[in-house]
């Protein structure tokens, strides 16, 4: 009679547990983030093939990592992880190197870190500023926190300025209206607005202004005039800038055109007044470099045609400096350095002028007032100034044994000698998911699901409970004889 009562009560607790497992799944059913769990048992077994058994036991409690149902919030520090894998938190409390969850509600705190909502900083791999350009992001290989509000709190004189522009292959070389050719006044070209008069006094062909900054994150416009010159049958081997023979050989054609540069400002009159000038005192004439492109129409290289060697290829620089008593601010480096002109994306192609696109380095301070994660989870951060960035990349986590981490509450977890090393990387590589932002992933709780479970529990529970009752009333029996 003893064995009934023993198995009865092991089912009873059985079921209890897996009653309190479904509850808890049922409970959490609209948590974000969470992964229901189910209760596995097993029996206990002794002695001889023939014994009955010695009842049931909870062997595991797993929990069931499968996607969750992935909804839009349309708030942009809400991300949902798509696929595997989890998001890495520092651990605040010190007792974890990192934490990890799938719950993606984000926010900033004080300092501008991005942070879960328990105030654990999220993890990412930092935006290098001295790899990095403004076409080509790089970021670190090292965890760090992800600070959204430290970049632009100082300005940045502009350094480098990257061209993109297909200039129109069929365009006539210039002249002005009294016929004289641009080539013939190189050196002496006139800029907007300039009242000396000089041998050549036409317009350009393509012009095409755009915003830098000085040391101060001051406001400049760097105007860049872009001239046809004349097609070129060459006559003499090009040597470049170490004295090797260039790329270009003796009688190979190309054409010229002539690009030349200036700096303005409107002051608080609206007035344009220029306020940059070549270093070497020549006056506001500009600066101008020779462009050259070869009969398929691409970009040869820079030269210097008011040198005494103008067939050696040049780095272009601008030598300009930035004259603004008002401010006190120096040229847009603040050591004379210039701004280097990168024209290697260039074309002359016949058909339009295509500005495909034209950046610079520079920017005046500025707060972050928005922020876009896209898929492969690299931030980008949007700021007054008007500037957008990659600031950036999350990193994403994930274990070998995923029940076996430890469980923390509130959807995060932590490393276990069980779980295995944490495995880590970036979203979209190596089998990781990917990042949707403004959305967040909800819990995979089948609500249907649980409730058909807590019926079947229930029914086990009191079958057991009946056994006892029935064990009762055959020992009472056997009392009454």
């Amino acid at each position: 009679m003893a064995s009934f009562d023993l198995n009865a009560l092991s089912g009873i607790n059985a079921a209890s547990s897996g009653l309190a497992v479904i509850s808890n799944n049922l409970a959490n059913s609209q948590s974000v983030g969470f992964k229901s769990s189910r209760a596995e048992f097993a029996d206990m077994f002794a002695g001889a093939q023939n014994s009955p058994g010695a009842g049931v036991r909870v062997e595991a409690i797993t929990q069931d990592f499968t996607q969750g149902t992935v909804n839009g919030t349309g708030r942009e520090l809400d991300m949902a992880m798509n696929g595997e894998g989890f998001f890495v938190l520092e651990d605040q409390t010190g007792k974890y190197d990192n934490v990890y969850t799938r719950n993606g509600s984000f926010k900033l705190d004080k300092d501008g870190f991005l942070t879960d909502q328990s105030g654990n900083k999220v993890q990412g791999y930092l935006l290098n500023e001295t790899l990095s350009t403004e076409a080509n992001p790089v970021f670190s290989t090292a965890l760090d926190s992800i600070d959204l509000d430290a970049l632009n709190k100082q300005p940045n004189a502009t350094s480098e300025m990257i061209y993109d522009i297909n200039l129109d292959g069929e365009e006539v070389e210039n002249v002005d209206s009294a016929g004289v050719s641009v080539g013939a006044s190189i050196g002496q070209l006139t800029t907007p607005g300039d009242d000396n008069l000089n041998a050549y006094d036409g317009f350009p062909d393509y012009f095409y202004p755009m915003t830098i900054h000085d040391s101060l994150g001051g406001e400049h416009t760097l105007n860049a005039n872009f001239y046809k010159n004349e097609v070129v049958d060459q006559a003499a081997s090009l040597i470049d800038a170490d004295g090797n023979p260039a790329a270009l050989g003796s009688g190979v054609k190309y054409t010229s055109w002539l690009a030349q540069y200036s700096i303005t400002a409107t002051n608080e009159q609206g007035d344009v007044t220029y306020t940059g000038h070549v270093d070497d005192g020549s006056g506001d004439q500009g600066q101008v470099f020779e462009l050259r492109f070869d009969t398929n129409g691409e970009y040869l290289g820079a030269f210097d045609p008011t040198s005494a060697t103008p067939d050696v290829k040049i780095s272009a620089a601008l030598n300009f400096a930035i004259d603004n008593p008002v401010t006190g601010a120096t040229d847009p480096l603040g050591d004379l350095a210039g701004i280097t002109l990168d024209f290697g994306d260039m074309s002359q192609f016949a058909g339009s002028y295509n500005q495909r696109g034209t950046t610079q380095n520079g920017y005046s301070i500025g707060d972050l007032v928005g922020l876009t994660t896209a898929a492969d989870g690299v931030i980008e951060a949007r700021y007054s100034n008007g500037r957008s960035i990659p600031v950036a990349q999350l990193a994403v986590a994930n274990f070998a044994d995923k029940n076996a981490m430890e469980k923390l509450g509130g959807q995060t977890y932590a490393q276990s000698f069980a779980s295995g090393a944490v495995q880590l990387g970036q979203p979209e590589n190596n089998g990781f998911g990917s990042i949707v932002s403004g959305s967040l992933e909800y819990s995979n709780v089948d609500t249907a699901a649980e409730l058909v479970n807590m019926i079947q529990t229930q029914r086990t529970y009191q079958a057991s409970a009946q056994v006892i009752s029935t064990s009762q009333t055959l020992t009472q029996t056997i009392l009454n004889l």
